[in-house]
């Protein structure tokens, strides 16, 4: 995986440098047919070094096009045996009670930047009860079944697009972003605007 270097930087949409891009140079096309609604999704994984570095080009990218399509993160069990899958319901819980960025925000800085290697399902319980919720409600809503099938999904999508490696972007569920000529985040915008306008 390339690994990538963002920076902040302001742009527009409307200023955007036209390029020409190419199937199996500049995308893959991972499905027969797109999704009905716009949307972009990352496949990433708490683990993942790279997913850590590009986090927040990542978000400046869900912010540009927060107008234009939806911006989904998609957590995956690929990496970390059982304790990636029990970050992928840590991710699920806190979807379920809208405190995504804060979990994601302290999984990612316990990990890459303390050091602290989760070994069971208490590193997940301890970062929510910094959270202020109890071990209890964060016990109950792990087996729930909003949180199971929240998880269901990760994995369904996961597998129908055949994704491998993390991170990766998917737009509107049949076109996966390639990373070979992308250095900064005005070049992934610049490919993701040309994504939504296909078929």
């Amino acid at each position: 995986m390339l690994t990538l270097i963002f920076f902040f930087v302001a742009f527009s949409l409307n200023t955007a440098v036209a390029t020409e891009y190419k199937e199996g140079v500049d995308y893959d096309i991972v499905a027969a047919n797109k999704t009905t609604k716009s949307e972009i999704r990352e496949f990433f994984s708490f683990f993942c070094s790279h997913c850590y570095s590009l986090r927040q080009g990542f978000r400046e990218i869900a912010e540009t096009f927060k107008e234009k399509a939806e911006f989904i993160e998609n957590p995956v069990g690929l990496i970390g045996g059982d304790i990636g899958v029990q970050s992928q319901r840590a991710y699920a819980i806190a979807l379920n009670l809208g405190i995504e960025r804060e979990v994601e925000d302290e999984i990612f800085d316990m990990i890459h930047e303390k050091k602290v290697i989760p070994e069971s399902n208490d590193f997940f319980i301890g970062i929510f009860e910094s959270l202020g919720v109890s071990k209890e409600s964060y016990e109950k809503d792990y087996t729930s079944f909003v949180t199971t099938a929240k998880v269901a999904e990760f994995d369904r999508k996961t597998k129908e697009f055949k994704i491998a490696a993390v991170p990766e972007l998917v737009v509107n569920g049949k076109y996966l972003a390639r990373t070979d000529n992308i250095e900064n985040v005005d070049d992934y915008v610049g490919l993701i605007t040309y994504l939504l306008t296909l078929p």
